[in-house]
């Protein structure tokens, strides 16, 4: 049986990647250690995009990982992260979540994104010293029906701390022993897949295709309708657009601030 996380929780911090990132570095936090705040004073999503949300409005929360991978490989470990913080809200609402690739989490009955990931890289020498898996929650998307507290969600804090935080180590198992096992779990709960998308691409360009996998570098594969496959990297993606018949469709329209 794994040992309950540790957890620190504070009012304020620059941002939960800040704090943990520096529990890892100066205190050798374990994996699992993880950090909650009230407040951000400069919280990012992926990036750099602001998140201002804070207090009963909102859940910030970052987990130290000690991943076992080839630095070359870092975009894999949006997979961990991303399945930790769905398993983290189904805790919450008792109901099955969609991962949206790379970095959030969407209800499966209403498509809506209210979980917002990122993960953080710190390398040592040839070698990943930490990583830092975040996840932000907008719990106006989910406000309790008659609550008094308009902007209140009822959640059972330990319990979403606790399934996190299993499920993350678990994943993290995976990608040490048996990464291609990841990538099918993470293929079965990813909404883009079968999807015809647009990827904006930075600094600029993009992608277009239907999304049919994820690779071995923890790219987003798209196959275009010559049959021609192209790889979309987190660190160069912008945005995604579902392509429908009835036009472009963000499908990560979610306002943050």
């Amino acid at each position: 049986m794994s040992d309950p996380p540790i957890v620190r929780s504070y009012e304020v911090g620059m941002s939960v990647e800040a704090v943990a990132s520096a529990w890892a570095r100066r205190e050798d936090a374990p994996e699992g250690a993880v950090v909650l705040l009230d407040s951000e004073v400069a919280g990012r999503l992926r990036g750099g995009e602001p998140w201002t949300m804070g207090g009963d409005q909102a859940l910030m929360m970052a987990m130290v990982a000690r991943p076992e991978i080839d630095p070359r490989h870092e975009a894999l470990l949006w997979l961990p992260a991303s399945i930790a913080a769905a398993d983290c809200l189904s805790a919450a609402t008792g109901e099955p979540q969609e991962v949206c690739w790379p970095d959030r989490v969407a209800d499966r009955q209403t498509s809506t994104s209210w979980g917002f990931v990122n993960v953080n890289v710190q390398l040592g020498p040839g070698r990943v010293d930490h990583a830092v898996f975040s996840t932000r929650v907008d719990f106006r998307q989910r406000f309790v029906e008659g609550s008094s507290d308009v902007g209140h969600f009822d959640f059972d804090a330990d319990a979403m701390i606790e399934a996190y935080v299993s499920s993350a180590r678990k994943a993290l198992r995976q990608l040490r022993d048996d990464p291609e096992l990841l990538r099918e779990l993470y293929t079965v709960r990813c909404a883009l897949m079968g999807e015809s998308i647009r990827a904006r691409l930075l600094p600029r360009g993009e992608a277009r295709g239907r999304v049919v996998a994820i690779d071995a570098d923890g790219f987003l594969v798209l196959e275009s309708s010559t049959g021609m496959l192209e790889g979309v990297a987190p660190a160069t993606l912008d945005s995604i657009e579902i392509l429908t018949s009835g036009g472009p469709r963000s499908a990560l329209d979610v306002d943050s601030t």
